[in-house]
């Protein structure tokens, strides 16, 4: 645990903030209140989302996305290539096992636009294929199935039960919540994150699922929009913020920083503290 304190410590390293809790105790703490961008990290708090509404019945995560897309919606999908996609499952979106989306959407208008009618093979077999296209689909599922912005419905069935209080948001051009991007967060705020899914995980059928492994990505495990491996799970965002949960040592460790060369050594480091 010293090697990652002593690490974080050093200015040079730009870790901005870092959280290690323990049987909920906190053993070191810098800076949690500071609110950061988490860039992709967006993305587990959509999942979880999506979990909410699951249990209120409002979206099934085996059901075909396409059904909690409005005619509008749909019509933006070539002919000859909506019979596949309307078959695709949420679940497809939430691993990002479709193959040939761009990295993000482009431009100030019509993301909803360009995702629907990428040129995207949907028979395809589930691959893994990093884009926040999927996101953005999901956030739209999700905000039509919620019937109220995104932003709202999980302010009061998340943040204000964690007690944080309102977060920055990002929205599509559409008014979209953008599942994909575009929160943030202090660090103390999203190790509650961290310490809501340590103690319910399990329990939660959504959840257990979204934190284990539904598909290969890059040599690790891929869930419902986070990272797994054997020992833990974790929220990831780009330039090093990171919530990573060890649920057989009932711990979490969450950083922020602003490693734009990547936070390699740091995530290395974490993954192998000793607590």
């Amino acid at each position: 645990m010293q090697k990652l304190i002593n690490y974080a410590l050093d200015k040079e390293n730009r870790v901005c903030s870092l959280m290690i809790v323990k049987d909920g105790r906190e053993l070191f703490c810098l800076d949690p209140d500071t609110r950061r961008p988490i860039y992709s990290a967006t993305k587990s708090v959509l999942s979880i989302g999506v979990g909410l509404l699951s249990a209120e019945g409002k979206i099934d995560k085996a059901a075909p996305l396409a059904k909690y897309l409005t005619a509008q919606q749909l019509g933006f999908i070539p002919k000859n290539k909506r019979e596949s996609f309307e078959r695709l499952p949420i679940t497809r979106f939430l691993t990002m096992s479709l193959k040939g989306y761009p990295f993000r959407p482009e431009g100030e208008s019509g993301w909803i636009e360009q995702a629907l009618s990428a040129n995207i093979d949907y028979a395809q077999p589930p691959a893994f294929c990093y884009s926040n296209f999927p996101a953005l689909l999901v956030g739209i599922a999700a905000q039509n199935a919620a019937d109220e912005l995104l932003d709202d419905f999980l302010d009061s069935k998340l943040f204000s039960r964690l007690g944080i209080s309102r977060p920055v948001f990002s929205h599509t051009p559409e008014g979209y919540f953008y599942g994909a991007s575009g929160m943030q967060l202090s660090c103390g705020e999203l190790y509650l994150i961290g310490d809501f899914l340590l103690k319910n995980a399990r329990e939660d059928g959504y959840l257990s699922a979204a934190v284990s492994k539904q598909i290969s990505a890059d040599g690790e495990g891929y869930g419902y929009f986070f990272w797994v491996r054997d020992s833990c799970f974790y929220i990831s965002g780009k330039w090093g913020q990171k919530c990573i949960v060890f649920p057989e040592k009932n711990a979490v460790i969450t950083y922020l920083s602003d490693r734009k060369e990547g936070d390699r050594e740091l995530l290395s480091l974490a993954l192998d503290c000793v607590i």
